[in-house]
């Protein structure tokens, strides 16, 4: 049976839903970015099964059901590899402007009022 083959782009690495950082390209990650072009899934985000092969000379990654062509790399993705390769400490990721800071609540909570906690 043939896979089926699809672009995916802006694409990182990445070991499992819950993102603790980037991974190498290699067998055993998984791939996270932009699909387009599958038969099956609409255009959109995608989370990959776990990757089998990867042809970097062709840009081309195997998973259980699909062949991906890699399009163009995320940002922070390509910023973190280079880094990796150079033997440099990861760059720090930029939070998005509308995640909150998390060390600050995000209302205030009223302070008790004095007369409120006296009984006459």
């Amino acid at each position: 049976m043939e896979k089926l083959s699809a672009k995916i782009e802006n694409w990182s690495v990445v070991d499992n839903l819950i993102f603790n950082g980037f991974r190498e390209l290699e067998p055993g990650q998984r791939l996270t970015g932009y699909l387009m072009g599958h038969t099956d899934l609409p255009n959109g985000v995608i989370y990959t099964s776990v990757i089998r092969s990867v042809d970097k000379a062709n840009g081309l990654v195997e998973t259980g059901n699909t062949l991906y062509h890699l399009g163009q790399m995320n940002e922070s993705y390509q910023l973190w590899s280079s880094a990796q390769r150079q033997g440099l400490p990861a760059p720090q990721l930029r939070v998005p402007a509308f995640v909150p800071d998390s060390r600050r609540p995000v209302t205030g909570y009223p302070s008790p009022s004095l007369q409120a906690l006296r009984h006459s």
